[in-house]
């Protein structure tokens, strides 16, 4: 009799550790196996986690290790590194707002036991910060249009969001562009501020009528390269971080874009659109006529930041765009839906390729994601980026990774078929069963998304509800709309 309660307890404790190990899984919490234990950082973005789960690390990922979820919930995206790799600046919108504000996290600590903290004033939109370079991380920038927005007593400040021109075309030629097309607004009153990391105001670096904004930092701090249309089209600027020294670096027609600094910090890498037609060149000019333009046909460019140089890298189709180079100064990762037959309707991933555009392979995987936004940490250890992974129709949240730069498993081709890989893979004999799982096994905070006051230092909760993968991707290109070059 002792030996068969001994046995129904055996049996007992093992099926109730792989529930366990199953449930903290989907709902991305550590697993620690019984392992020699490795030298531990103290940070929480240096924790390990259970591969290929497909839930928020698919198979054929090989570049990618101890993935984690940042965000939960609501849409949040452009997230990028402090110049020490710890802090993340991004711009979300669902916690008390209508529109995108600036938010920072504290990537040595776990998310769920911390909050949000809003850099921005709550007013108007805003889009794309960057930290400074300084030791002490005490100023960012980012683009709004704060500084336009009338208030007084009876305002509801989290409405003051840009009226977007296709919500409420006023003209039939406006109606039939909106009709036709699918648009970004280019909102004409957005300039970019110099902050401090309580978000007090410092100082405003664009002063010219039309769009300014997408700036960011280069890798000795000196500079700053964003977008403008002061000329009458979208064109990269470089200027110092005082907002002196302009200096134009592109000048052709289309969308110039989403740039970054290359890490020797004399290129810029961006994405441009490139109207070559009669018809394309005339239906661009007229959605610029309404601050619009149409992002469905980008490609990669490369340019020395005088502006001599400029070359295109990708002649893939499609859109083509969020590109980063890699510490190693010839690499870049950026987002496509150049193969999207095969990933499902408006799905993006995250690719790979040379800056001589040879060596194309992808980087993230999973049927019907959207994958974009992806920096590399300034070390090369680490990789975030914006994904839909274990998350809703609506939500977009980010994610950070250890970046395995020569996997021992690589796939050198790009795969047509997400839902299985071609040649070995790390676990091809794993099956998973978290891809869409039941409300019993979320795990829900009972915080609530709240909208600080702009003036004061207090933090907006992170909601921590995970449901299952997105099914319904035409919900999704209709909701995934991002400045920097943003769906």
């Amino acid at each position: 009799m002792l030996r068969l309660i001994l046995f129904i307890a055996l049996v007992g404790s093992t099926v109730f550790c792989g529930r366990e190990k199953d449930f903290r899984i989907r709902t991305n919490r550590i697993w620690e196996e019984e392992k020699e234990e490795k030298p531990f950082s103290g940070r929480w973005q240096d924790l390990e986690t259970d591969p290929y789960d497909n839930v928020v690390h698919f198979d054929g990922e090989t570049h990618l290790a101890n993935v984690k979820q940042l965000t939960f919930e609501g849409m949040n995206a452009e997230g990028y590194f402090s110049f020490d790799n710890s802090k993340l600046t991004l711009q979300a919108t669902g916690y008390g707002t209508d529109c995108d504000q600036i938010y920072e996290l504290d990537l040595n600590i776990d998310p769920k036991l911390q909050t949000l903290r809003r850099i921005s004033t709550g007013l108007g939109g805003t889009t794309c910060s960057y930290f400074y370079k300084e030791e002490d991380n005490n100023h960012r920038l980012y683009a709004g249009n704060w500084w336009n927005i009338k208030i007084d007593n009876h305002t509801d400040v989290s409405k003051t969001c840009p009226q977007k021109q296709c919500a409420n075309p006023q003209t039939d030629e406006l109606k039939q562009l909106c009709n036709t097309s699918y648009t970004w607004d280019i909102f004409d009153d957005y300039d970019i501020f110099k902050v401090d990391r309580y978000g007090n105001f410092v100082q405003r670096l664009t002063d010219t009528p039309g769009y300014d904004a997408e700036g960011v930092v280069s890798p000795d701090g000196t500079k700053i390269a964003f977008t403008s249309i002061r000329s009458g089209d979208l064109e990269l600027y470089v200027m110092n971080t005082d907002g002196s020294n302009l200096i134009q670096v592109t000048n052709e027609l289309g969308y110039d874009g989403g740039s970054f600094f290359t890490p020797d910090g004399k290129r810029l890498i961006f994405r441009a659109s490139r109207p070559k037609t009669p018809e394309d060149i005339a239906k661009y000019k007229k959605l610029l006529s309404y601050n619009l333009v149409e992002p469905i046909a980008m490609e990669l460019f490369i340019v020395d930041i005088d502006g001599k140089n400029m070359r295109q890298i990708t002649h893939l189709g499609e859109a083509n765009w969020a590109p980063y180079m890699l510490n190693d100064n010839k690499r870049i990762v950026f987002s496509s839906n150049y193969n999207a037959a095969a990933n499902g309707f408006g799905a993006f991933s995250i690719f790979m390729i040379n800056d001589d555009g040879t060596g194309l392979e992808q980087i993230t995987f999973g049927k019907d994601q959207f994958n974009s936004f992806a920096m590399q940490s300034y070390d090369g250890k680490k990789l975030v980026w914006g994904s839909s992974r274990n998350g809703t129709n609506y939500a977009l949240n980010l994610f950070i990774a250890d970046w395995i730069d020569h996997p021992g498993t690589t796939t050198n081709t790009v795969m047509k078929d997400t839902t299985t890989t071609t040649g070995a893979t790390p676990s091809a004999d794993k099956t998973s069963t978290n891809k869409h799982f039941s409300t019993e096994d979320k795990t829900t905070s009972t915080a609530t998304p709240t909208d600080p006051n702009p003036s004061s230092d207090t933090t907006t909760p992170i909601p921590t509800t995970s449901t299952g993968t997105p099914t319904s991707t035409t919900q999704k290109t209709e909701k995934w709309q991002w400045s920097r070059g943003g769906i």
